[in-house]
């Protein structure tokens, strides 16, 4: 007795839906059992190395004679949660050069410019100094100028571009609980809106003869500007909070990836390995949404009567 043939209905809906999401193709065909499996399988293997190398092994990357994600032409296979990667790939933009010292070379995405944000209005934490006083000084006195204390100050930091000029201020509280409110003096600097594990190490203000560790982050930004009080001077450095559509699989900076590598080892490149397997599972369940089971149909042995064999 042979197996009935499944109905695949409409076929290429069907491959198409199975690599939108994995396993939604066999639902439409009514294949229950098949849907909960790849389903499961697909997008458990794939949210698995997710997690083990911190949501950080899904980007696109795609540099002449540089950084290459031929691994994400497998992962994409997984459909809708692999996607983001090629948008955010286009929304990418580059580190100031100036700022960060990131030697690039051209991209074929189209890459939008590197400057400071025209409009910023967001918490700010991280720390405020003001600048030496050449009034309260003494050159008679001899010796160098007194560095300010560092204070610890949170708050919200805001500015608008016009004109060419940035204006802004910041309002918070000192580590003591006293309010503090400054102005905006000049042009910011401040790590790109779309990144992924930015580098967010204070350079600016911190203690002399300390070497600071290096931190990086997804979700905070580096800033650093010049302030003003009255007609005192000052600096603040800190972070700014990036949302997690700015950082969810957006292409990672080669000293992120060194970082990645140095703190996880195998576990990261486990990672990778993981998500490309199931990129490549859920080929095979588009094909069998496309073609359906192999039943062997069309390739038996032709039976032949026997003219010969009395009847």
């Amino acid at each position: 007795m042979t197996t009935p043939k499944v109905d695949l209905k409409n076929k290429w809906l069907a491959a198409v839906l199975a690599f939108l999401v994995p396993g939604l193709g066999h639902a439409y065909q009514r294949r229950r059992f098949k849907a909960v499996i790849y389903f499961s399988c697909v997008l458990g293997m794939f949210f698995t190395g997710m997690t083990l190398g911190e949501w950080k092994v899904v980007y696109w990357r795609w540099e002449p004679g540089g950084h290459r994600t031929f691994g994400y032409l497998a992962q994409v296979l997984v459909g809708l949660p692999a996607l983001p990667a090629r948008f955010q790939a286009l929304r990418y933009t580059a580190p100031p050069l100036d700022g960060f010292g990131v030697e690039r070379r051209l991209r074929l995405d189209t890459i939008k410019g590197s400057d400071v944000d025209s409009e910023l209005d967001l918490p700010f934490t991280g720390r405020f100094r003001y600048r030496p006083d050449p009034d309260s000084f003494a050159p008679e006195a001899g010796g160098e100028f007194p560095n300010e204390p560092i204070i610890n100050v949170t708050g919200r930091i805001r500015w608008q571009q016009e004109d060419g000029s940035f204006t802004g201020n910041f309002e918070g509280n000192g580590e003591d609980g006293k309010p503090i409110k400054l102005a905006i003096a000049g042009q910011p600097t401040v790590s790109p809106r779309v990144f992924a594990h930015g580098e967010i190490t204070p350079s600016m203000l911190r203690e002399e003869d300390t070497m600071p560790v290096r931190q990086f982050s997804n979700s905070l930004r580096y800033v650093h500007c010049d302030v003003e009080e009255g007609t005192r001077i000052g600096e603040i450095e800190g972070t700014v909070e990036r949302s997690l559509v700015d950082w969810f699989q957006a292409p990672l900076e080669d000293k992120a990836l060194e970082e990645i590598h140095g703190r996880l080892g195998r576990r990261y490149a486990l990672a990778e390995v993981i998500t490309w397997i199931a990129g490549l599972l859920n080929l095979l369940a588009i094909w069998d949404a496309l073609e359906g089971p192999a039943y062997g149909y069309g390739d038996e042995e032709e039976m032949v009567e026997d003219d010969s064999v009395d009847r």
